[in-house]
């Protein structure tokens, strides 16, 4: 008798559980479209973050919104719809990123577009690789990188010659390596980044060695350890020297 009061109980329980995790989403689907900014900036980001996909309509409804004082929201509406990895919003992101002039929003839009990993976007998304804005082109590698096709590797590829960044050198060499680990040209251009002025490119330098393992580089990588200043930068490199010696 007590088992069948316990399972009763339980199965109650996880009923109101569920009804009531539904009506959260559905309220933070209704809150996303609401009139209070601040109200729907908050929607928007807990609905990304909980990936609650009811709230995917009522946020394409923000990058429709023109005019400066939208800004913000249709920033936000953009990282969020990469989160939640929705298809649906392919084409208003891809409308989007035609005439929206803040840099900040078309980082999301091609980071989203990434995201979701439609092929047909690899020669949209490579075009950015060229872009004036170095912050453009370091997006576009990695939404290159995670829409993760041989295309798109090669696209990249065909641009770390003449980037000038390091930093955004790093993620293309990065994009190209996930198809082209071989190529010893790539591990030695990363080897030179380690040297760099640029902390954020040296770290994620190591990062991206460690990652691929190169015995190629396993010199450099030591030689880079050894004055390195960066607490942060050497212990990424000291980790990339360990993989390193353990996969080769």
């Amino acid at each position: 008798m007590k088992f069948v009061l316990l399972f009763i109980v339980a199965s109650l329980a996880a009923s109101l559980s569920a009804r009531s995790r539904h009506t959260y989403h559905a309220n933070k689907a209704f809150e996303a479209g609401q009139d209070s900014e601040e109200r729907q900036v908050h929607a928007i980001r807990e609905c990304a973050v909980s990936r609650i996909h009811s709230c995917v309509y009522p946020i394409i409804e923000h990058l429709k919104k023109e005019g400066p004082e939208y800004t913000q929201l249709r920033r936000e509406s953009a990282n969020a719809l990469g989160l939640l990895r929705a298809p649906e919003a392919r084409e208003p992101l891809i409308a989007l990123l035609a005439k929206d002039k803040d840099v900040l929003t078309k980082n999301a839009i091609i980071r989203s577009l990434g995201l979701i990993g439609n092929k047909a976007d690899i020669k949209l998304i490579s075009g950015y690789l060229g872009d004036s804005e170095a912050m453009l082109r370091r997006q576009a590698a990695r939404a290159l990188f995670e829409i993760n096709d041989k295309a798109a590797s090669a696209e990249t590829a065909a641009k770390i010659a003449g980037e000038k960044d390091d930093y955004t050198r790093v993620e293309m060499i990065n994009t190209a390596l996930q198809h082209e680990n071989g190529k010893v040209e790539h591990a030695i251009a990363l080897s030179k980044i380690l040297l760099s002025q640029d902390r954020a490119a040296r770290l994620r330098a190591a990062e991206v060695m460690g990652h691929y393992a190169n015995k190629e580089t396993l010199t450099d990588l030591e030689r880079a350890f050894d004055v390195e200043t960066d607490a942060q930068v050497r212990q990424a490199l000291h980790t990339a020297i360990q993989q390193t010696v353990y996969h080769n």
